[in-house]
């Protein structure tokens, strides 16, 4: 009985915390985000750890995906595609994408929700060289 009950606790912790590493998805490379063609920038471009964000559920900034097919970059069509520079309100828009301090979905919005990560321009765009 005590062999049995053993098996069954050890079951249920390789249950527990074995088996969802085998469905995570694995984290892709790192990546630079850049102003859309057709949008000028006033900043530099963004370095972007998907490794730093592993913790977050990726549906939370990717949150039209369907979690099987490809993930489509935020500046797609029918996304937030607006790339005019006056444009910071509407939920096309990228500037809003990233930076709308009320949504939990925008990195700002999200990192001060959090009270972590970066909430300073130049925290996330260094300074042009």
């Amino acid at each position: 009985m005590k062999k049995w009950l053993i098996g069954f606790v050890a079951a249920l912790l390789v249950s527990a915390f074995c088996l969802p590493a085998l469905y995570a998805v694995d984290a892709p490379a790192d990546l630079v985000i850049k102003a859309p063609e057709g949008m000028a920038a006033t900043q530099s471009p963004v370095n972007f750890s998907h490794k730093g964000h592993a913790a977050t559920d990726c549906k939370v900034c990717h949150h039209k995906w369907d979690g099987k097919a490809a993930v489509v970059k935020c500046a797609s069509a029918g996304c937030h595609d607006s790339t005019d520079p006056k444009d910071k309100t509407s939920d096309k828009s990228f500037y809003r994408a990233y930076h709308d301090m009320k949504s939990e979905k925008s990195c700002l919005g999200c990192h001060k929700a959090q009270q972590k990560g970066p909430t300073k321009c130049t925290d996330c765009h260094p300074k042009k060289s």
